[in-house]
This record gives structure tokens, sequence and C-alpha cells, in this order.
């Protein structure tokens, strides 16, 4: 026998190794009524969940933890609107970015929603993604005919002290991996950013974890990416509100921690106070779409 053939028999037999190696199990499945997209620009790949429909779209940019899905709820309440929620990087089917700044970011997500939706938007964001939202409006420039903020938080520096301790108290029980994805499907529907569970909450958890080959259910929310995300609020993104020329929608939780910095920074915004906890679009679906669908007609759009 050669050492030539048993070199290629070696070869062949690592690469049927590779080729049979466990995968993870797909989990992400997309609400009712839409399809998914993969928008790129550049370097930067996202997966956007659409809902056709009439008018302005809506651009929906959830927080961190959470994915275009998050946004069902809303959308399903939103009828006949036409609506694009994002999985911005690191969440949902979008891989992470090679930055997590603001400015290049929003740029490259202005740039990839143009590049599939062009013409004029109304930017959307929650936590998190309202900070990419208010930098977004800005850079859409004359594209932008609205923005609404819901229980976002502020684009002015914000520090935490206890970075750690901040991403246990609003992550508990999110954080570590679950045996099962039924055990996991159980342990999540009593945390509040999934209260009240309802199918539309599923779908949103289903596609914030990975099943691995044995089982387990990870989630693709780490500590680590937690805290990095938690650190760039430290960032003050304020200047881009003086290019934001549209009418402003500002939602917040009755225990708002950022309502006051934002009535400093949108002197002019409608400011509305919504029963329910941080995750308004989640926890009330009817008083947050019944506040928005409002301000959609009296600013006609």
């Amino acid at each position: 026998m050669s050492m030539l053939f048993v070199r290629s028999m070696a070869l062949s037999l690592l690469a049927g190794t590779i080729a049979c190696s466990p995968k993870p199990i797909p989990t992400s499945p997309v609400p009712v009524g839409a399809r998914e997209r993969v928008i790129r620009v550049g370097t930067l790949k996202l997966t956007a969940i659409e809902w056709r429909g009439e008018g302005t779209p809506l651009v929906l940019l959830h927080g961190l933890g959470g994915n275009a899905a998050s946004w069902a709820g809303l959308a399903h309440q939103l009828t006949g609107r036409h609506i694009i929620a994002l999985d911005l990087p690191g969440h949902g089917e979008s891989p992470v970015a090679t930055t997590w700044d603001y400015m290049p970011l929003a740029l490259g997500i202005v740039a990839a929603v143009r590049s599939e939706w062009p013409g004029k938007h109304i930017w959307v964001g929650h936590s998190w993604g309202g900070r990419f939202a208010v930098v977004a409006a800005a850079a859409d420039s004359t594209g932008t005919q609205g923005l609404i903020l819901v229980d976002a938080v502020q684009v002015s520096s914000f520090r935490i002290a206890d970075v750690a301790g901040t991403v246990e108290g609003l992550f508990k029980g999110e954080l570590d991996p679950w045996p099962s994805l039924d055990s996991a499907l159980f342990a999540v529907r009593t945390l509040p950013q999934f209260s009240p569970w309802t199918p539309d909450a599923e779908v949103a958890f289903r596609r914030a974890v990975v099943v691995q080959p044995d089982g387990r259910v990870t989630p693709l929310l780490s500590r680590d990416k937690a805290a990095t995300v938690l650190r760039t609020f430290a960032t003050d993104n304020s200047e881009a509100i003086s290019r934001i020329f549209a009418p402003v929608l500002v939602l917040s939780a009755p225990d708002s921690f950022s309502e006051r910095a934002q009535r400093r920074l949108f002197p002019l915004a409608q400011f509305v106070s919504v029963r329910g906890n941080h995750w308004l679009h989640i926890n009330n679906v009817e008083g947050t779409s019944r506040e928005i669908l409002n301000w959609l007609r009296q600013n006609g759009l």
C-alpha cells in the first residue's frame, strides 16, 4: 500500500469527520404573517423580519438581549402598516459586528435599510435600540419622518457603576444554559421581558437561544456581551439630536430610569407614560400600540 494512498484515505476520513460533526439545531422561527430577509452593506450583515403593509415603514430596533421577533406582538397590533424589525448585531440571526460603537453601526444600519427599502422611514427603538434609533434617525436625514422611543436609553452619557450587577439584575434567569428546550420554555415564561407569556413571546425567546446537539439550550446573550454593551452607554451621542427635524414620541414606563434625561434631550417631543415594565412593547402591547397609532394619526404618518 503506497504512502500516497494512506494519506488520501486519512484526508477522506478527516473530511468525513468534519462534515458529520454535530451542529447546533436551528431554533429561530419567523413570526406569523412575516417574512425573513438578509440585508448587507460592507461587512455588516443583518437579518430583518418584515410585515408587508401600507404607509411609511416603521423600522424597529430591539433592546439588549432581544431580537426582531420581540416586536411581533406590536406588529400584529399595527395591522396594515409596513413594518421592518431588525436583528441587531450579535442577536437573533445577525452575526456579531466588528464594533459596538453607535455611530459606525448606525450608519451601517441606515445604509442597509436604504438598500432594501429606499425612501422615507420612521425609526423606532426600545432600550439599547433606542440609542441606535436616535443616531440612525439623524443619519437618515430627510428620510426620517418620525422617531419613536420605547423606554429607551438616553443618548447622552450614562455611566453604570456596577456593570456586572446590572447585567445580573436585568437578565436574571436568562444568562445560563438550560438542560433542554422544554425546561427553558418553562423557566423563562415568568421573566418580566417575556411577560405575559404568549405565542409571540415564545417565538422571540426561541430566536434568542441555540439548541446544542446534546439538547442543551444556550442563550445568545452572554454576560460578557451584555457588559460590553452596557459600558457603551457612557458614550455621548447627544449631538445627533440636532440633526433630527421629524416629530418625536417618547413612551416611558412609570418607573423609567431615563425619562428625566429624555425630557431634557427632547424638549419638543410628545411624552406618554404607559402602564407596564421596561419591556412595554411586550408587557403592554395594547397600550403601546394604541399610543403609537394615535401619534401616527396626529402627525399624518
